[in-house]
């Protein structure tokens, strides 16, 4: 995989995920901020008009802002590593499982081959069974363009199942 670290890059991801937020007529982002997505996170960080960002200090509280978002008639996305999945298992657990709250998770792929951080390949090796284990369905974003739809589609999915979706965003997709 041929990794791109030029500033433009960041830049179209970033508008490419603010294009998919509009498509999607999503309304509020909840998140940790990290490096993969740091053009998108320094944006939020700023202010983006119509787009309200929640930061938080561990990816726990978020799966409660996106269903009191979602109770209150807001589409949100919360953004995270792919290391907060195992941070949110219980809060993710028992809003699906006990209330069937749907919501639109979006992750980095951390530990996607030619990771050159050693501490990131556990992130890896659990995203996907920690997923399959609170039976989260997902997909990959692996580029710019790919973004653009699939937040919309997501939230279709979130909807129609009443069940939390994950985005992976990885490839060229997020910035190294």
């Amino acid at each position: 995989m041929e990794r791109v670290t030029d500033e433009g890059h960041g830049a179209l991801i970033a508008d490419r995920f603010f294009e998919s937020l509009r498509v999607a007529s999503v309304e509020l982002v909840a998140g940790l901020p990290e490096s993969l997505m740091r053009t998108v996170f320094r944006r939020l960080l700023d202010g983006v008009p119509g787009i309200p960002y929640v930061p938080v200090s561990n990816e726990a509280e978020l799966p409660g802002i996106a269903a009191g978002a979602y109770l209150g008639g807001v589409r949100s996305l919360v953004l995270m590593e792919n290391s907060g999945i195992r941070q949110c298992c219980e809060a993710v657990a028992r809003l699906s499982f006990s209330h069937q709250i749907p919501f639109v998770l979006g992750m980095t792929y951390r530990g996607e081959l030619g990771e050159t951080n050693w501490w990131g390949h556990s992130h890896a090796q659990t995203m996907i069974p920690v997923l399959q284990a609170l039976r989260i369905p997902f997909t990959h974003v692996r580029t710019p363009d790919d973004m653009v739809g699939a937040v919309d589609l997501a939230w279709k999915h979130a909807d129609s199942s009443q069940w939390p979706v994950a985005l992976i965003y990885g490839g060229q997709a997020v910035e190294h």
